[in-house]
């Protein structure tokens, strides 16, 4: 169950809070600009978490908007696990895409055998909660540091366990 008693604050027009994602520890430290490598440090898994409205008020949240987010924490591990996989059935193209010589795919882009390999690879720089849901759950957005797109950062849109669009930062 999440902590029910979440502190908010307004920060640039959106309510931002903490949270820890338990799933997301251990993986490497990546706290700098867009999530980049800042030390070798494993993550501890503390991460903010930003609800967006889609109207940008700034009225305190509503019980049914925390009720989105504490949502979210509850199901972090199940939304990370089907996001790592997502990710890993999309990183060949990936790889394609960047286009990397051969020394520097394999220090920013290497080949993977799994999803958990992906571990040493990323690190979850921020959450957004969407105010927009469908059946009761809301989109999510998680911004990613990884290796191979330290300037930009990825970004993985999810609707609970279902991954909708993988992209850079914005998505």
């Amino acid at each position: 169950m999440a902590d029910k008693s979440l502190q908010f604050s307004l920060e640039f027009g959106n309510w931002t809070t903490t949270a820890i994602f338990p799933s997301w520890k251990g993986i490497q430290s990546r706290r700098d600009l867009y999530g980049a490598r800042e030390q070798a440090l494993p993550f501890d898994g503390m991460v903010e978490v930003v609800f967006i409205r889609e109207d940008e008020g700034s009225e305190p949240l509503t019980p049914g908007e925390i009720a989105s987010v504490e949502w979210v924490i509850e199901n972090e591990a199940a939304i990370s696990r089907v996001l790592f996989e997502s990710l890993a059935k999309d990183y060949p193209d990936q790889q394609e895409f960047y286009e990397y010589s051969d020394e520097e795919r394999a220090e920013l882009m290497p080949n993977i055998e799994s999803a958990g390999d992906l571990r040493a690879l990323t690190r979850l720089h921020q959450v957004y909660v969407h105010s927009i849901q469908k059946d009761g759950i809301p989109y999510v957005g998680f911004q990613l540091g990884c290796t191979w797109e330290q300037e930009h950062a990825s970004g993985i849109l999810m609707h609970g366990t279902r991954t909708v669009e993988i992209g850079w930062a914005e998505t």
